[in-house]
């Protein structure tokens, strides 16, 4: 890893320790860790392993003036550390124990003992002290609670959780070598009880189920564990194998949690927030909802981890719940920087009132609510009420609803054409405004594909985005049948039944306040919405007389007409002002 990165990422991570109680200041330990980084810069060792073991010796030494700095082994013998211990010291200082020696006295030995807790710099993914602090205040750690950590990282959660409890046992169990050293040296500093085990968490036989459980596990893993784990836990729980083969990692973790949680316990996870409301994970969240293991679901703001921008959602995990209280959380964040968020204090206890109060951004579903809108767990998806309370379901005037093609791109290309043809391929860039905008020249294609036939769009069909970028887009095709377009899979292709109902009706109510309302509220997701074919099927809509729809269709085409006069008249004035000074002058 490159210096400037690691100095970057120690400066990025230490200066949120802003909430935590420091013997040192924030700078001194960015400066010791600067040091010892560059000391081990090029060199083999040079992991957070070996960084973290030569201040957590240093410390040693500065505290023991007893201890033996002959050498290693005498070190480790006369150190009275324990075996885990020292195992990672061997393992990491072996063949450094001279560099280790260059800073005896330069450094005083509780702020070493800091650097050891508080530096995270080489490990990625790590949880953010707030929502270690959040899921501690809602675990409610009690001193004679087992806790288990399940992918523990380097330890960050009972850092920042569990420094002012003594638990009865704590476990973390952690597939990554170096990342597992450092928690074993951390947990040294906290307590006698403190066991970690190198194991894959999805794979590993928990030996007893626990009081309080956490984990922030990693998202959207693949592999052949994955398959060992739904095999196992499809034979413990009863699980449907053609469902639980489609599932993300993130439900299989957290039916590990479950079923490593005692009747009586709480537990507390992050994943990903796609996993709370999209298709392939629908059946696990039945499974979880009908059989009362989720208590509470937390949708987080964006932006709260340093290494990865995918939004996430907070799940608490308990037994025998017959409602869930969703809760949304997305705007209550406080800016640490430009492009890094966090949880003030005031956050934390908002969420917290939210958890135990209810209130504006919360609601408390059932499984039967939930049944009906498939096992959704976001929060806004709920509270987002529909404009439109008496209308007739967007289904009952569909003749059909299809996906556009998802084209392969070589296969693309090579029927593109740069000359005028009788075919046009249209994507979500194309949709504008209500209308159809193709730059001439950009979306002919030489040719029809058999393949493609099938997604040509039918005159007068509405084509709708798939998702929403920030809102949904959709317009009326009408080609005057001068050439055919063929839809992008981003795209659906809605046929109307004309006697039912006006396509530019429909296509003025999408374009309506009222209508992105109703989109948006039949769609999944928090940060990227999204939008099922079912979900469009089911959006209410106002449905007057067919001839009334004609009045209204009649002066929203009149309005794209104008719009598209502008439109024209403005890339004119454009022109001009681009080739103004070419025309006035002889450069």
């Amino acid at each position: 890893m490159c210096y400037d990165i690691v100095t970057a990422k120690v400066t990025n991570y230490l200066r949120l320790l802003g909430g935590i109680k420091l013997k040192s200041t924030v700078d001194m330990i960015r400066e010791i860790s600067y040091e010892l980084s560059e000391a081990y810069r090029g060199k083999i060792a040079y992991n957070g392993g070996a960084v973290i073991s030569t201040a957590y010796a240093l410390s040693i030494i500065g505290k023991t003036p007893t201890v033996s700095t002959d050498s290693l082994e005498t070190f480790i013998k006369s150190s009275n550390v324990s075996p885990d211990v020292s195992e990672v010291l061997s393992r990491n200082l072996n063949g450094f124990w001279e560099t280790v020696l260059s800073f005896i006295g330069r450094f005083d030995a509780d702020v070493l003992k800091e650097v050891v807790l508080y530096d995270n710099s080489f490990f990625e993914m790590s949880t953010p002290i707030s929502l270690a602090n959040l899921a501690s205040s809602i675990l409610e750690i009690k001193e004679h609670d087992k806790v288990l950590d399940i992918c523990s990282g380097s330890a960050t959660f009972p850092i920042y959780a569990l420094q002012d409890t003594k638990v009865s046992e704590y476990t973390g169990v952690e597939i990554n070598f170096n990342a597992n050293d450092v928690a074993i040296l951390r947990g040294a500093l906290l307590g006698d009880n403190y066991s970690f085990v190198i194991n894959n968490a999805l794979t590993y036989k928990y030996p007893e189920r626990y009081d309080k459980i956490f984990s922030n596990y990693p998202f959207g893993l693949k592999g052949s564990d994955l398959d060992e784990c739904r095999r196992e836990l499809q034979n413990h729980f009863g699980l449907d194998s053609s469902y639980i083969s489609r599932c993300s990692s993130d439900w299989l973790f957290n039916a590990i949690i479950i079923r490593s949680l005692k009747e009586t316990g709480k537990a507390v996870a992050i994943m990903t927030n796609g996993a709370a409301f999209n298709k392939p994970d629908m059946y696990m969240r039945q499974f979880f909802a009908e059989n009362g293991y989720i208590e509470a679901v937390i949708n987080l703001p964006p932006a709260l981890f340093i290494e990865t921008a995918i939004p996430t959602t907070m799940i608490v995990f308990s037994h025998n719940n017959t409602t869930i209280r969703l809760v949304n959380a997305e705007n209550s964040f406080s800016k640490e920087s430009r492009r890094l968020n966090t949880l003030s204090e005031d956050n934390i206890r908002f969420i917290l009132d939210c958890l135990k109060n209810g209130g504006d951004d919360t609601i408390d579903v059932s499984t039967a609510d939930m049944r009906e809108h498939d096992y959704n767990l976001t929060a806004s998806h709920y509270l987002e009420k529909p404009v439109v309370e008496n209308g007739v379901c967007f289904g009952a005037v569909i003749k059909n609803i299809a996906r556009g093609s998802q084209v392969k791109p070589e296969l693309l290309e090579s029927i593109k054409s740069v000359m005028p043809s009788n075919y046009r391929f249209i994507s979500l860039a194309n949709v504008s405004n209500g209308s159809i905008d193709i730059e001439e020249g950009q979306q002919y294609i030489t040719e029809l594909p058999k393949a493609l036939e099938k997604f040509v769009v039918p005159e007068n069909s509405i084509v709708l985005s798939k998702m929403a970028s920030p809102t949904f887009r959709s317009a009326v095709i009408n080609s005057d049948n001068d050439h055919s377009i063929i839809a992008t899979g981003n795209l659906y292709i809605i046929e109307i039944d004309e006697s039912k109902a006006d396509p530019y009706y429909i296509q003025a109510f999408f374009d309506s306040t009222a209508g992105e309302a109703a989109l948006s509220y039949a769609s999944g997701g928090t940060a990227v919405k999204t939008i099922s074919v079912e979900a469009v099927k089911s959006i209410l809509i106002p449905l007057p007389p067919l001839e009334e729809q004609k009045v209204i269709a009649q002066k929203y085409q009149a309005a794209l007409d104008e719009y598209a006069v502008l439109k024209r008249k403005m890339k004119k004035v454009l022109e001009r002002k681009r080739t103004l000074l070419d025309s006035e002058t002889n450069i």
